[in-house]
């Protein structure tokens, strides 16, 4: 019983706590509040793998023994406003079909983005927290090549608009463990690792 009411205890003053860091937090002016999650000193290095890998699967569903890799992506921003950060992404991703007697197909792509990001520091109150929201445009190049002499080996490039929205929650002051999600041509989910430089 002691116990219980020992926990109940510490509850209850982290909360009460927390609560009033909150409100100091939100009668802070808007412009001079910041949570410490990201700042215009920030530079943010991030690796991540993403799922689906749109390039290999929206290509081709024939023949069997798929295999794919990626996509892999490299990262990185930086701070130019205590909320505002412009950066620049690449990613790799590959895959392989398998079909008739031994052909197969090859299908390689490379992208590369600008964005700018919107993080979410002057209104969540939570300096481990760092939520954000980025857009820009990207560029994919996806190349085909066929053992198969049947079949003409084949390349495009696109140019999409890419849109993310993530989290980073900061395990240790330099290191985060990072999710992201939306559209950039290459993947809809990123999960990855985020090392934090000020």
């Amino acid at each position: 019983m002691k116990r219980i009411l020992f926990a109940v205890a510490i509850l209850s003053m982290t909360g009460t706590a927390y609560s009033q860091n909150a409100k100091d937090f939100y009668n802070t002016p808007y412009n001079s509040r910041n949570s410490g999650s990201f700042s215009r000193s920030t530079g943010l290095l991030t690796f991540s793998y993403g799922f689906p890998n749109i390039p290999v699967s929206r290509y081709s569903y024939i023949g069997e023994n798929r295999l794919g890799f990626g996509p892999a992506y490299a990262k990185y921003e930086h701070g130019i406003m205590d909320e505002i950060g412009i950066g620049g992404q690449m990613a790799f991703s590959a895959g392989r079909y398998e079909y008739g007697a031994g052909e197969h197909e090859r299908i390689r792509a490379f992208h590369i983005a600008v964005l700018g990001y919107y993080h979410f520091n002057k209104l969540i109150p939570v300096a481990n927290l760092d939520v954000y929201a980025g857009t820009g445009l990207g560029i994919r190049n996806k190349s085909v090549s066929y053992t198969d002499n049947g079949y003409r080996d084949d390349s495009d490039v696109n140019v999409a608009v890419v849109v993310r929205a993530g989290v980073r929650y900061y395990v240790t002051p330099t290191v985060g463990l990072y999710a992201e999600a939306g559209y950039d041509n290459m993947s809809e989910v990123n999960l990855g690792v985020t090392f934090r430089f000020r």
